[in-house]
């Protein structure tokens, strides 16, 4: 058998496919590598003729007095426009070593015979070295050393496009010299050279891409103008103001849609900085606009430095959605323009409801009314809100309705809240309350701030002679078992309001600003979603500042209630605070709150009532049950004598009695045994 070079060569060198035009010149630029190594004595034949990356001892003389023999330099080749290699080109710009070293890296990865003949020169087939690529692409063009190592160490530098996106990946950079790192391309830009268009796997839990399609006709083309002329420049960058739901994504994609281009929108939440570099790389590869949702979020802590790096490489336009400015970091790294996308006034909502739920629905005027002043959504979350209504509607195959919208407006939200909150339904009624005639007068007027807010700040005027803390606000102190919870959500069900109860161990953290970003999203959500928000135990995160910082726990307690100082003032949901210790509560918050109802301890009348009604209709009572000698006898709140209540029942049913005052007294002294009180009768607190 002939295995000579010239025969191996040939043989490896045969491809019949247009699209595989890159893999004849990696093969040829492989051969040349090969023959030039044979003709400087540098490679042997085994006594077959087989070819060998390894010289015998009779060639290490040889190896010591190089041949002179020279090659002319190659020139650059021109890849098929259609081929993964030309595509790139055009997109990229790709200057010729650079195509060359992909199209090399690419037939090493999807060519047999390109890995064997490399592996050959490297004399290893575990992976591709910078020195045996230097020998395939580089030194063959050059007339010296120099020239060739200044253009792959230029194309390979640290921060070089190609390797800040992880186009290439060098490996061992920190062990090893420059030459013997090895390289390969990253598996997702091998996979879209090879066809693959669709959205990576590595993202698809994390962002959309999503089509160019018309916008809607109800966004403002003014400020689409404004956002067309910040982003038509590549390499810009647009900061896009606004609360979730204002319309900011609506308005990138009308960008998009005139670029005739696809838009690649991104959570930043779930962005840690290797999905960041993911991020770019695609956007890269798809030619798309980039929307980056939450950016307050996608440049916190280390994300931030990744994300400037990507910025630096990253050729085309970029949109970042806040709720608050750019900070520095960003801004002075590429050419910003910073664009508020507010929430319109009440009767541009109202006529922007009625355009997007069209006809077919149940709404009267009230609804119409309801929805443009509850919610305090923008363009985008009422287009969002009425198609995921109509969607809901369809699935129960009825007219979509006024609650439709309701459940389809708390699902735009449910995310951030679930995230710090439960929610929670109520099945009390006003009936079970037992509260004094002034506590119930102030519950009402709190009432009245929510049901007529709409009119009194709108339409009225007042919201223009307020200016800020248009939102309603109220602290809910008194003992345990008084009633707060209860009420707050007896105010929900009554307005028809989610109530979402946060929970405190989720909002806590001991990162340093950790626990406003939860507060932020909490709020922002309520205020949008217009759910009402309670905080238990609110004293926790709303403390007295401390004056003598002795500590860094004291300087982040003081950070996490100035935060909520000033996300009061500019809160405009609705959100209720209780605490059993109001003289916890800093001074500065009291000030912002709406309205401050203190529950009282229930007197003898009015715990002779609670016992009462915390009985049902539906419940056999026998009749020696005296509601008042159990007043008297018990100094519970409604809390308790709730659960000594529910205890008795069951008591009584297991025995198959009507419930008697034996079974209340019993379970009253469990009550007082479980709260580790010694004796009975006194007050539980």
């Amino acid at each position: 058998m002939d295995a000579s070079p010239e025969r191996v060569l040939a043989f490896f060198a045969q491809t019949t496919d247009r699209r595989d035009a890159h893999i004849e010149r990696a093969r040829a630029l492989l051969g040349r590598a090969i023959r030039a190594r044979l003709a400087h004595n540098i490679s042997t034949r085994e006594g077959d003729g087989a070819l060998s990356a390894f010289p015998g001892s009779a060639e290490v003389e040889r190896l010591m007095r190089p041949a002179s023999t020279t090659f002319e330099p190659i020139t650059d080749h021109v890849y098929d426009p259609q081929g993964p290699i030309g595509t790139l080109v055009g997109m990229l710009g790709l200057r010729p070593t650079e195509a060359d070293l992909l199209a090399v890296l690419l037939a090493y990865e999807t060519d047999p015979a390109s890995a064997k003949l490399a592996a050959y020169l490297g004399g290893t087939s575990t992976a591709l070295t910078i020195d045996t690529l230097f020998e395939i692409a580089y030194r063959p063009r050059c007339s010296s050393v120099h020239e060739a190592s200044m253009l792959l160490h230029q194309d390979l530098a640290p921060d070089h496009a190609a390797r800040r996106l992880r186009f290439v990946i060098v490996d061992g950079a920190e062990s090893r010299s420059f030459l013997a790192q090895t390289i390969r391309l990253h598996p997702r830009f091998t996979s879209w050279m090879l066809g693959q268009r669709a959205l990576t796997s590595e993202l698809a839990a994390h962002a959309r891409l999503v089509p160019p399609a018309p916008p809607v006709d109800t966004l403002d083309v003014a400020k689409i103008d404004l956002a067309a002329r910040a982003l038509q420049e590549p390499g810009s960058l647009l900061w896009l103001r606004g609360v979730h739901g204002a319309g900011r994504e609506l308005l990138v994609r009308a960008v998009a849609f005139r670029q005739g281009r696809s838009l690649l929108v991104v959570n930043g939440r779930s962005l840690e900085p290797d999905l960041i570099t993911a991020t770019f790389r695609e956007a890269t590869l798809q030619n798309t606009l980039v929307a980056i949702r939450d950016a307050g979020e996608a440049i916190a802590g280390d994300r931030l430095v990744r994300m400037r790096e990507c910025l630096a490489a990253f050729r085309g336009s970029v949109a970042m959605l806040g709720t608050s400015s750019p900070p520095p970091a960003i801004s002075s790294l590429r050419p910003t323009t910073e664009l508020e996308v507010p929430i319109p006034p009440h009767a541009e909502r109202l006529a922007l409801w009625r355009a997007h739920l069209g006809t077919e629905h149940s709404f009267t005027d009230a609804h119409w009314r309801e929805v443009s002043g509850l919610y305090n959504l923008g363009c985008g979350g009422i287009v969002e809100a009425c198609a995921n209504a109509h969607a809901i509607a369809k699935r129960e195959k009825t007219t979509t309705s006024r609650m439709h919208v309701a459940r389809a407006v708390r699902g735009l939200f449910d995310e951030d809240l679930t995230a710090v909150a439960r929610r929670v339904e109520i099945s009390q009624t006003w009936d079970d309350v037992v509260l004094p005639e002034e506590i119930m007068d102030g519950l009402n007027g709190l009432r009245d701030r929510v049901a007529f807010r709409n009119e009194v700040l709108g339409e009225w005027g007042f919201a223009r002679k307020v200016g800020k803390g248009l939102g309603i606000t109220a602290l809910f102190s008194g003992q345990p078992g008084t009633g707060k919870s209860m009420v707050a959500g007896l105010i929900a069900n009554e307005l028809s309001l989610d109530l979402y109860v946060v929970d405190l161990s989720r909002i806590m953290s001991k990162w340093l600003g950790e626990t406003e970003k939860n507060l932020a999203r909490a709020f922002d959500a309520a205020e949008a979603g217009h759910v009402l928000l309670l905080f238990d135990e609110a004293d926790t995160v709303l403390g007295k500042r401390n004056s003598k910082m002795q500590s860094a726990n004291d300087r982040h307690a003081n950070l996490e209630t100035n935060f909520i100082l000033s996300r009061l003032e500019q809160f405009q949901g609705i959100a209720m605070f209780t605490t059993n210790i109001p003289a916890a509560i800093d001074d500065a918050v009291m000030r912002r709150m709406s309205a401050h109802i203190a529950f009282p301890f229930p007197d003898a009348e009015a715990r002779a009532e609670l016992w009462q009604r915390m009985i049902p209709a539906e419940t056999p009572v026998a009749k020696d049950v005296d509601f008042m000698r159990l007043a008297r006898d018990f100094e519970l709140t409604g809390g308790y004598i709730r659960n000594i209540v529910l205890r008795a029942a069951y008591l009584a049913r297991r025995e198959g009695k009507p419930l008697a005052r034996s079974h209340l007294e019993r379970a009253a002294h469990g009550e007082y045994g479980d709260r580790g009180s010694l004796s009975v009768g006194g007050k539980l607190t």
